[in-house]
């Protein structure tokens, strides 16, 4: 096996993965489903089923599991807004399908367990108590909260000193609390809703949740643990803590996160009103174009988003499957015994670079030097095809073009624009522009 390196967020290196055991446990937190799927999500779980198909076509048994949290307070409070808090399940439970129907068109693979936090509250509730046996937990009015001060390592995944944390908090502290950072486990319901406890009705605080779903369904230890950049801290950091205290045992070999995904220089967030879903997205463009993009860079370089960006992929991925669409390709076992030179060569510079901390960017890179090449040689085409299909899950069936829809009310902001731009009406014409992005329109200007 070849050296495969990974940048752990832990030590802020690159490093060696060799494990011991050909059986790998991989865990990627999932989403919670309150509302549709963004397009950095798509970017996260990309990221993640590429490094499974790696890592599964380097010959090594990788359990991949993903967690939804179907019931979280952000779901909560969506749901109150529909009279009736209880109808959480129903709102979790449309945004899973969708969420998984989206994961599908992208051709992500499916994880191997994709447990619910709802389906698994004993097991839940089984960690806390012992949290708090130990004395790393404290239960106060029904509430139920981890002692960030008895974990020593605590700050060290995010860089955080512990000193900082305790100082205070940018939210209103609850005064209750023995420290401002510690956080919690367990929410405490006066209505007697959710699930009874030994504190009491409530319901699992936001942590606790992936470190007993990780215990259940791989081990106390696991491999690689994965995520997005936002997710180190608390998320991650207060995992850790949980896991760790408990068991005695380091809770993940090598964190691997992604870095985010902005639009246009700015994070995305409902308050900025440029949240882009995934289905909004696959109503104009084929999702393989997405994932193409998505490839384009290292899973540890932010993205800013464009839809100028996203049309240079399109023509990029449509050269490919001009060139692949017709191509045979080999079987899985067929391809790793390929003894071609040039076959060989190509093929191993591709696996070079995805051992280099999972550099997508250069497998296509490599792609593109040999197009020429590619075209002419039927075996070396079937070869690079099959080596992008089995582990960059790129399908090269032909394009969905996408539908542009031009209404009324499209074509009188097209026109406006226009006239404030003969008359130099910048400030009125960008305005104009940002409308027609809003709407899901994007505006470019040519010489012509």
């Amino acid at each position: 096996m070849k050296k495969f390196f990974l940048t752990n967020t832990l030590t802020g290196k690159k490093e060696e993965f060799a494990p011991e055991k050909n059986d790998i446990s991989l865990y990627a937190c999932g989403i919670t489903p309150y509302d549709f799927s963004h397009i950095g999500h798509g970017r996260s779980y990309v990221f993640v089923d590429v490094l499974v198909r790696f890592l599964r076509f380097c010959g090594y048994n990788v359990k991949y599991v993903r967690n939804i949290t179907d019931i979280d307070d952000k779901l909560l409070k969506k749901a109150e807004l529909s009279g009736d808090i209880m109808s959480y399940l129903e709102l979790s439970e449309k945004f899973t399908e969708q969420y998984q129907e989206e994961m599908r068109a992208l051709n992500n693979l499916d994880p191997n367990i994709e447990p619910k936090v709802t389906e698994n509250i004993d097991k839940i509730i089984d960690f806390i108590k012992k949290l708090i046996e130990k004395k790393k937990a404290y239960v106060i009015d029904g509430d139920v909260y981890f002692d960030v001060t008895s974990y020593e390592k605590y700050g060290e995944l995010s860089g955080k000193k512990l000193e900082d944390l305790l100082a205070g908090a940018r939210v209103k502290v609850d005064e209750r609390k023995r420290n401002p950072a510690d956080f919690a486990l367990w929410k405490g319901n006066d209505k007697k809703l959710f699930w009874e406890s030994p504190w009491g009705y409530g319901r699992p605080g936001w942590h606790i949740e992936c470190s007993a779903l990780v215990k259940d369904c791989l081990d106390e230890t696991i491999d690689i643990h994965c995520g997005g950049m936002d997710l180190v801290f608390p998320h991650h950091e207060n995992e850790r803590a949980q896991s760790e205290s408990l068991h005695g045992n380091t809770f993940v070999r090598f964190w691997v996160h992604n870095a985010l995904l902005n639009i246009d220089k700015e994070k995305m967030s409902k308050s900025l009103g440029n949240i882009l879903s995934l289905h909004e997205i696959f109503e104009k463009y084929d999702p393989m174009i997405l994932r193409y993009y998505f490839l384009q860079h290292h899973y540890r370089t932010p993205i800013d988003f464009g839809f100028d960006r996203l049309e240079a992929a399109k023509v990029a991925y449509k050269k490919l499957v001009a060139v692949f669409e017709d191509v045979p390709r080999y079987a899985q076992a067929s391809l790793k015994l390929r003894r071609a030179t040039r076959d060989e060569r190509c093929q191993a510079k591709m696996i070079d670079a995805l051992s280099d901390d999972l550099n997508t960017p250069r497998v296509l890179g490599v792609v593109f030097e040999n197009l020429p090449q590619i075209r002419e040689d039927k075996n070396l085409s079937r070869c690079v095809k099959s080596f992008l299909q089995e582990v960059l899950g790129l399908t090269f069936a032909p394009i969905k073009e996408e539908k542009i829809e031009i209404t009324p009310e499209i074509e009188k902001l097209i026109k406006d624009r226009e006239y404030a731009r003969k008359e130099k009406n910048w400030v009125l014409a960008d305005s104009i522009r940002d409308r027609l992005r809003e709407l899901g329109y994007e505006v470019q200007d040519r010489k012509s």
